[in-house]
């Protein structure tokens, strides 16, 4: 699998997850942040990660994991509604939360937003409680929101992304004993 990814991007850390654990082996094309020329040409937008897959561009890193990782989505009928329920959720509630945070210039709803992403912080130690995984075993549940929430907790400092300062200012671990476990333990996990 040939992958395009820019440095310090949580959506290639998922693919980069899912391939480590899955023992899926990637050719990385590093793609330069302010040039994403490259991706645009081989599939005719800017996002990243895309993939080459048997001759076929795949755009988006759930969809990538989705074809080359299935494995990570439960096979029960219930377990794996919970999973993409989930994932839904992460995708339009909690990163509608990133991106007012990130985008927006008005203090108040930054604060409201940044308050929201705090509580969902609090939902994820719930979900934990009594379990190493969101969902019991690994799933791509994890995999998905850890690049995302473990800004709680990293200071890489050659990361200067402003939104990955976003992250770390309005998500805290604090009292949070489960999200900090599991934060713990998927940065154990193999990455490509």
């Amino acid at each position: 699998m040939k992958v395009w990814r820019i440095p310090f991007s949580t959506n290639c850390e998922r693919v980069a997850i899912a391939a480590g654990v899955t023992g899926i082996p990637v050719e990385w094309v590093e793609v330069g942040v302010d040039d994403r020329t490259a991706v645009t040409e081989a599939s005719g937008q800017k996002r990243v990660p895309i993939a080459e897959l048997d001759g076929e561009i795949v755009v988006g890193s759930l969809n990538i994991i989705g074809r080359v990782a299935p494995q990570l989505w439960p096979e029960g009928r219930r377990e794996w509604a919970e999973v993409e329920t989930f994932l839904e959720w992460f995708e339009r509630v909690w990163m509608q939360a990133i991106g007012v945070v990130f985008m927006n210039e008005n203090p108040e709803r930054v604060e409201r937003a940044g308050r929201r992403l705090d509580g969902y912080v609090e939902r994820f130690d719930s979900l934990l409680d009594g379990r190493d995984h969101l969902f019991g075993p690994l799933t791509i549940a994890d995999i998905a929101a850890y690049p995302f929430l473990k800004y709680a907790t990293d200071r890489n400092p050659d990361d200067d992304y402003l939104v990955h300062d976003q992250m770390r200012a309005h998500q805290s671990i604090e009292g949070r004993p489960n999200v900090a476990a599991w934060l713990d333990r998927i940065a154990q996990l193999p990455q490509a």
